[in-house]
């Protein structure tokens, strides 16, 4: 996990990244809402710092609601999977949202196949979108 970053402004821009400390997520200026960038592998031995990250901001900062911005992910497996599902449920016992923003094309795939995109907040792609087949 990386830095913390804001939501974007009404205007929809969005303002300058705020460095956090490793592996954790910094305080939003905007009050209930916490944004946790994700980046690199989340695979068995990277999963459990995402966790632990989430229960970390559940715990110190009680945010109303969680994003996981998963744009650098390079790779999920089903352990990222678990972790996802983990850190949503632990959100929701303190009534606290979480969902999923920005997925790489990769990610995005993965949460598709496996029927988690409206559980974490993401829309479906419209039937007609291309899709890269290999």
């Amino acid at each position: 996990m990386g830095p913390e970053v804001p939501p974007a402004f009404a205007s929809g821009h969005e303002p300058p990244r705020q460095e956090a400390p490793h592996g954790g997520a910094a305080a939003s200026p905007w009050t209930g809402l916490t944004r946790i960038i994700a980046c690199g592998e989340i695979d068995m031995c990277t999963a459990g710092r995402l966790h632990g990250g989430v229960l970390d901001v559940l715990r110190r900062q009680r945010p109303d609601r969680i994003e996981i911005d998963l744009a650098g992910v390079t790779f999920l497996d089903a352990s990222g999977v678990r972790a996802l599902l983990k850190s949503r449920a632990a959100a929701a016992k303190v009534g606290c949202r979480l969902t999923v923003v920005e997925p790489g094309r990769m990610a995005r795939r993965i949460l598709e196949i496996v029927g988690l995109l409206e559980t974490f907040g993401l829309a479906a792609a419209p039937p007609d979108s291309p899709r890269c087949h290999r």
